[in-house]
């Protein structure tokens, strides 16, 4: 065997072991990008359906139901192509198409009290979930734009009144306990919230908030101009104005 022959065999060798290297790097990334993509769509279903049972009763409506319903199954379908074997995906996009053929799906979510900052920011959290699911939505071409600006206004629209009702519930509270000073300042943090929005139905709220805080002032003032209240703050006044008057004194031996 001369040695050009050997050569070229030699040469030969070498790269189809590196044409064999490079096919298994491609079948490699192919597989990755396939077992991303499955599990990207499989979280975003999962995350579509958590929002669909869990939404608060007073946002959730037959027809946010069938929006829900509809990206659910759109999701389902591109999950079937990469991953047709798996009989639960089969099974669940038939599901959802029952439940769009129905016409108007069933609710039963219950809704969610507002009267803490915990529970408000529970509400906030789960609107801001469906806002973005939504947006990913548009993105992939699921939801139109027209669509998508009409829930993005009403997801927004929702967003304002959970903070308002929490300021709301806070000052009811404050008041039925006898403080109306705290009813005070949840009035004044929700009329500086409402001068921050761009929503045109802002004017009608402000003027609602300004009333209750008129209201507020008014009771607040009232329980000063009490005789036990008063007696108290002349009490206190008195106080503060004898340790005064001991802290100058103070003052003036040092310097003296």
């Amino acid at each position: 065997m001369s040695p050009t022959l050997i050569a070229a065999l030699v040469l030969g060798g070498l790269v189809l072991l590196i044409c064999i290297g490079f096919l298994n790097q491609a079948f490699e990334r192919a597989r990755l990008e396939r077992a991303r993509a499955l599990a990207e769509l499989q979280a975003r279903i999962n995350h579509c359906v958590s929002i669909s049972y869990d939404m608060p009763g007073q946002f959730m409506s037959a027809e946010l139901k069938t929006q829900l319903l509809q990206i659910e199954a759109a999701l389902l379908e591109r999950l079937i192509k990469l991953d047709g074997r798996n009989a639960s995906h089969v099974d669940q996009l038939a599901d959802a198409r029952q439940q769009l053929d129905k016409g108007e799906p069933r609710i039963a979510n219950a809704p969610l009290v507002i009267t803490n900052e915990a529970a408000a920011q529970q509400a906030k959290q789960q609107l801001g979930d469906l806002l973005r699911l939504f947006e990913q939505a548009r993105r992939d071409g699921l939801m139109d734009g027209p669509t998508f600006q009409r829930w993005s206004q009403l997801l927004n629209q929702h967003l304002l009144q959970t903070t308002l009702t929490l300021y709301q519930a806070m000052a009811t509270a404050a008041m039925q306990v006898g403080k109306p000073r705290v009813a005070k300042l949840q009035y004044e943090r929700a009329i500086a919230y409402l001068n921050k929005q761009p929503h045109p139905d802002s004017a009608g709220q402000l003027a609602v908030f300004r009333q209750l805080l008129a209201n507020a002032e008014q009771t607040a003032l009232r329980a000063e101009l009490a005789p036990d209240n008063r007696s108290n703050s002349e009490l206190g006044a008195g106080v503060e104005a004898l340790e005064e008057d001991d802290e100058a004194w103070k003052k003036k031996s040092v310097y003296d």
